[in-house]
């Protein structure tokens, strides 16, 4: 044994912080001495946006918007694509979105025609017309995601190289409508199946350049986190359900015992004031403890699948990811977020909107390889570049 450490990157600095120099060993420097480089550990993304910035962007649109009866609608998307990519940094380096906002405005413009027609579908008299037309948009649905998705990869480039995304159209009619459904069908049963089936199939038809995205990962976390989330679906369940009795039937029962005890409280009275004022205010309180219930752990269940998903997730070449979203935390932003919406009047949106997509993005973590300039010269030469993209740019994106 020559003592030395097992573990290859036991002589790299323990922060995640770019450094300088080579990493051959000798402290001397290398021939890419003079950029800033972090290889083989794991280093977070960074959001360098600002809540500000964001509702200036947005005060902006909505005037833009009303002003041109909705007609800036698709620029207003771009400018606030734009502001997240490019304020997120992933090695030191933003991302770019190319996408003009006339190449959204046609995908923009047929939904709008399709809409159109699908509200004076009524006028004509036909019976069950708008009935066929809906079911034939929930068939249509899937290829306008497929559309949506790769027309924003290959908007998206890194340190000028494209992403891509070669998803099929009943690729994303299995994983997005059909096996949920069925999960939904099977009482839950297989809904951490139908999970990891969309989560890998969303990831493993993502490119950077030529390198393509895999994700393999296990059922078993799946099944894992969606028991957790069932035991707190009960656990938050029960407890909401003691304090809103609590807080709904203090009063009324409050009453109810002052009555006893001057003996003038018939069984009429306690139905009057216990029963009635209980029930009304079970009418109110019911859909909102569920609404609050089915935020938390739908958050909860979705930090979870994230972190399996993302833990399994590789790029060809050796690139890792990680993700430490803790699920608590997620469904606190969320309810928080719902909270400041409401009493701000929708005023704080923009800053809900930062809040949630900074701790999405300073939690996500990447691995690079050593030769990552090599890595990157590759895919360039591959095709894959900015230049490619812009080239590309004309393709429709559609979204209902």
């Amino acid at each position: 044994m020559t003592g030395q450490p097992q573990n290859p990157f036991a002589n790299l600095p323990s922060t995640g912080q770019p450094q300088s120099g080579g990493r051959d060993g000798s402290g001397g420097p290398s021939q890419d001495s003079g950029e800033r480089r972090v290889v083989n550990r794991f280093t977070p993304l960074e959001f360098t946006g600002s809540g500000m910035q964001l509702f200036g962007i947005q005060l902006l649109n909505i005037l833009l918007i009303a002003v041109t009866v909705g007609i800036w609608t698709p620029w207003a998307r771009v400018r606030k694509r734009r502001f997240f990519y490019n304020n997120t940094r992933i090695l030191d380096e933003g991302l770019d979105y190319l996408a003009s906002g006339f190449d959204i405005f046609k995908g923009w413009l047929i939904v709008t025609i399709v809409l159109l027609l699908f509200y004076a579908l009524p006028f004509l008299g036909i019976p069950f017309l708008q009935e066929g037309f809906s079911l034939a948009l929930v068939f249509v649905y899937p290829w306008a995601l497929i559309q949506s998705l790769r027309f924003n990869a290959r908007n998206l480039a890194w340190r000028d190289v494209r992403f891509d995304f070669r998803g099929s159209y009943f690729g994303a009619f299995w994983n997005f409508f059909l096996f949920p459904a069925i999960g939904i069908l099977t009482l839950g049963l297989l809904i951490p199946m139908a999970s990891r089936s969309m989560r890998d199939y969303i990831a493993s038809n993502y490119s950077f350049g030529n390198a393509r995205f895999f994700s393999e990962s296990a059922l078993g976390p799946y099944y894992g986190a969606g028991f957790k989330t069932v035991l707190l679906f009960l656990f938050l369940g029960i407890l909401m359900t003691i304090i809103v009795v609590m807080v709904v039937a203090g009063p009324a029962a409050s009453q109810w015992i002052a009555g006893l005890m001057t003996g003038d409280l018939s069984a009429g009275t306690i139905e009057q004031v216990y029963a009635i004022p209980f029930s009304q205010s079970l009418t109110f309180a019911v859909p909102v403890m569920l609404f609050i219930l089915f935020v938390i752990t739908g958050s909860y269940y979705r930090a979870l699948t994230r972190n399996i998903m993302l833990g399994s997730l590789r790029l060809q070449g050796g690139i890792r990811f990680r993700s430490l979203i803790s699920g608590f935390v997620l469904a606190w932003i969320m309810i928080t977020n719902i909270f400041l919406i409401i009493i701000s009047l929708g005023l704080l949106h923009p800053w809900t909107e930062v809040r949630r997509y900074r701790y999405l993005t300073e939690n996500t973590e990447v691995r690079p390889i050593t030769d990552l300039n090599g890595f990157l010269d590759k895919q360039k030469r591959a095709g894959h570049s900015v230049g490619d993209a812009v080239g590309e740019a004309g393709g429709v994106e559609i979204s209902f």
